[in-house]
């Protein structure tokens, strides 16, 4: 019998946990209580309009970085389009007055 893991929940870790394990030899099953895999990641249509689940920010989507590695090791660039957008993120105070979090560091400062 070989080595085997069970891993709990098909996000971003739990997959890439389950990838790299399998690399190495390792007997994995990866167990999810929704319907769709990719946690964070997750985003639906639901008529004509699609919803992002939360997913605002995914590192390692530059080639040459440590994580662009990564997810080139899990298969995962190959043929993909990544967008970057100039905020990353805008945050509303109960006042009505918003905080953007640019991408450009000059920009952000």
């Amino acid at each position: 019998m070989g080595k085997e893991v069970i891993i709990i929940g098909a996000g971003l870790s739990g997959l890439s946990a389950g990838c790299y394990l399998r690399m190495n030899g390792y007997n994995t099953s990866i167990f999810e209580m929704h319907s769709n895999t990719g946690g964070v990641c997750t985003g639906w249509k639901r008529k004509e309009y699609t919803f992002d689940g939360a997913m605002h920010w995914l590192v390692g989507t530059k080639p040459g970085s440590s994580f662009y590695k990564i997810w080139g090791e899990l298969g995962v660039t190959k043929g993909w389009n990544v967008f970057n957008h100039d905020r990353f993120m805008i945050a509303e105070g109960t006042n009505g007055k918003t905080l953007t979090f640019y991408a450009d560091i000059n920009r952000l400062e």
